[in-house]
């Protein structure tokens, strides 16, 4: 077929239908419109003239399923790195972007699918633009600098014009209390995230490595703050807290500036999707807390508030004590004292202390992560931490010691202190019983009194509280043999008491443990 034909036959073809052989196989618009992209990617593209036609006779293309169609063959073109048609792709898409996305007042109204003639819908189509600019800012696929300014039209474009679900409250979820999914999937709030992507793909390709990204601040600022055309939206909120480190990244000035509008405390609802995304989804970093401190104190104030959603998500109050305890650990503030934001985030938690038990575990697994090797200062800040909550004696909090257990940075003999005098603290351990006496033999040989004290007691409170918690008998077995032969009489005690208890949760495997 000429194109001509094809433009023709795409146009007139309605013959929606089944095969009356497979039934199951359904002849639609999409089937027709995905041939139509092969055809188009692999006949079209590659030949001046038949582009040519496309691009004179886009207008006559009365279904955007097949606008769609074409702008997809040009994004598997571009992943291929592929750039010799570039400026004729951007000319293609901004005439996509140059049909605004049509209100659903009418929620029965057929006529806005891309399938529709009268009039044609526009949302997949301008989706389908939006992926198109996303792939030519990967890694991987880097288009060159010359498409600065067509891209730079694009996202403006794509960041600023109408969305029906965003901008009428349409979610793509339903009955789902998360913003950020919503944003991942809405075609202008993909693009705010292609923006900062943007950002970073002209670092990349100029040969100041901070050179400045302009185009990007001026596209966000004509959709910062409640006065513009179209205020934030609750999923660009999240996503634009997602991506702020990255913002201050482009320009530490600019967002310091605007990062009220970014997290408007005024309007809390919003505030909280921004900072808590921003919790999520950034590591604590020293320029963070310089720019974020009234935040994470207005957070602190509310922290009653952080709660785990209806889909599940981590608490955020968590997360925001994981990041107060690394900038403690940094020495940007004391551990106790008024000027302590750890101090007050337990202060704020009294009434909540599955929060306490959380950061305890979380310090405990940060430290095992460090390896053999930690600077003096952090170690010592580490334990002081330690010795602190030590004194509060909250058993729910001290159980989660598992992980402190193993942590080869800090002095075994201090850790098997730490560990006996928790035992003594707590009436009941932590469900990784199994991972402390692992922990317990690898301390065996050079502390074997310490270790049999604190495996007796271990044993004692699994007897006490009845646990069902499984003890490997080989360990057990290492353990009380090394007891059993100290010349420590205190130490075979220990071990004698030890194997008299596991006896009697039924471990008879270690009845030839004897003196």
């Amino acid at each position: 077929m000429s194109d001509k034909e094809i433009l023709s036959f795409l146009n007139e073809w309605e013959n929606v239908h089944r095969d009356p052989d497979n039934w199951w196989v359904e002849i639609n618009f999409e089937g027709l419109a995905r041939a139509f992209q092969v055809t188009f990617k692999e006949r079209i593209l590659p030949d001046d003239a038949r582009l040519s036609f496309w691009s004179k006779n886009r207008e006559r293309i009365k279904r955007s399923i097949y606008a769609r169609a074409i702008v997809s063959a040009m994004h598997e073109r571009v992943t291929s790195k592929q750039f010799g048609v570039l400026d004729k792709c951007f000319d293609f898409c901004e005439w996509v972007l140059s049909h605004p996305e049509q209100s659903n007042e009418n929620e029965d109204d057929a006529s806005l699918g891309d399938n529709s003639r009268e009039p044609p819908g526009w949302h997949s189509s301008r989706r389908a633009v939006g992926d198109f600019v996303g792939a030519c800012l990967e890694k991987e696929v880097n288009v060159p600098i010359s498409a600065r300014q067509a891209l730079a039209s694009l996202l403006d474009k794509l960041c600023t014009q109408y969305d029906r679900r965003l901008d009428d409250g349409e979610p793509v979820l339903l009955n789902r209390d998360d913003q950020l999914t919503e944003a991942i999937n809405n075609t202008r709030s993909r693009a705010l995230e292609d923006l900062v992507d943007f950002g970073y793909w002209l670092r990349r390709n100029s040969e100041d490595e901070k050179a400045e990204t302009p185009e990007v601040f001026a596209i966000l600022e004509k959709r910062l703050g409640l006065e513009c055309e179209r205020p934030l939206t609750l999923p660009e909120f999240a996503l634009l807290g997602l991506h702020f480190g990255r913002i201050c990244g482009l320009s530490r000035k600019w967002a310091t500036q605007h990062k009220n509008d970014f997290f408007p405390q005024e309007a809390f609802t919003r505030w909280k999707e921004a900072f808590g995304n921003f919790l999520k989804y950034n590591r604590p970093y020293r320029l963070a807390f310089d720019i974020m401190q009234g935040d994470i104190e207005f957070a602190l104030e509310n922290i009653g508030n952080f709660r785990i959603g209806s889909n599940g998500t981590t608490n955020l109050a968590d997360t925001l004590g994981e990041h107060l305890f690394t900038y403690y650990l940094w020495d940007f503030f004391p551990l106790t004292g008024k000027e302590s934001l750890l101090e007050r985030f337990y202060e704020k938690t009294q009434d909540d202390r599955d929060r306490w038990s959380q950061l305890f575990d979380f310090v405990g697994r940060s430290v095992k992560s460090s390896g053999k090797q930690l600077k003096d200062d952090l170690r010592q800040r580490i334990i002081e931490f330690f010795e602190w909550r030590l004194e509060k004696k909250e058993p729910s909090e001290l159980r989660k010691f598992t992980f402190w257990l193993e942590a080869e940075c800090l002095d075994a003999e201090w850790r098997l202190k730490s560990y006996s005098m928790i035992l003594d603290v707590c009436e009941s351990v932590d469900i990784g019983i199994s991972i402390q006496v692992g922990a317990l033999r690898g301390m065996l040989q050079d502390h074997t009194a310490m270790v049999v004290e604190c495996f007796a007691k271990l044993v004692d409170r699994t007897v006490q509280n009845d646990s069902t918690n499984y003890i490997e008998t080989d360990n057990a077995r290492t353990i009380l043999q090394a007891g059993q032969e100290s010349d420590d009489a205190a130490v075979r005690q220990n071990a004698e008491q030890a194997r008299e208890n596991l006896l009697r949760r039924g471990h008879f495997d270690l009845l030839d443990v004897e003196n």
